[in-house]
């Protein structure tokens, strides 16, 4: 004789009910665009650095350099601002994963730096910045005396 397992009804009914209510929940919790998984923030930006400057580095594709503003508050905070146009479409979106209008993405840099001497390049939809250090964030040599 097999042996089988008693399982009481209530016991059941309440496992069945528990399983109906995760997967309702989970059909109506919000899902986050597939773009926004892969682009968190917008621009995408590299920061490196030397011992004298800091490197920005923004992907801008598509965005005129009109549109385009670049500032430094506080020594130490990036803005890049700006206003991608729309484009003027004759049909229907059958799909749309780039993003239009307005943006602002605030970094804060790792050290303070010199506002009046950063130099800004704008080609092929990358804008790359040169930010030299504040002179009190830049490596001193100590001599030592003997």
């Amino acid at each position: 004789m097999a042996m089988a397992r008693w399982t009481p009804f209530f016991a059941q009914t309440l496992n069945d009910f528990e399983q109906v209510m995760k997967q309702l929940f989970q059909d109506v919790r919000p899902r986050p665009a597939a773009w926004a998984v892969l682009a968190p923030s917008f621009p995408p930006v590299n920061l490196w650095e030397d011992d004298e400057n800091l490197y920005v580095e923004a992907e801008l594709p598509g965005l005129p350099a009109e549109q385009l503003g670049v500032t430094v508050t506080q020594g130490n905070q990036l803005t890049i601002e700006g206003d991608r146009p729309s484009p003027n479409l004759a049909g229907t979106w059958r799909q749309q994963e780039r993003g239009f209008g307005k943006f602002s993405r605030l970094v804060e840099l790792p050290v303070a730096v010199d506002a009046d001497k950063v130099v800004a390049h704008f080609e092929q939809g990358v804008l790359a910045l040169k930010l030299p250090k504040a002179a009190a964030a830049k490596p001193r040599r100590i001599a030592v005396q003997a």
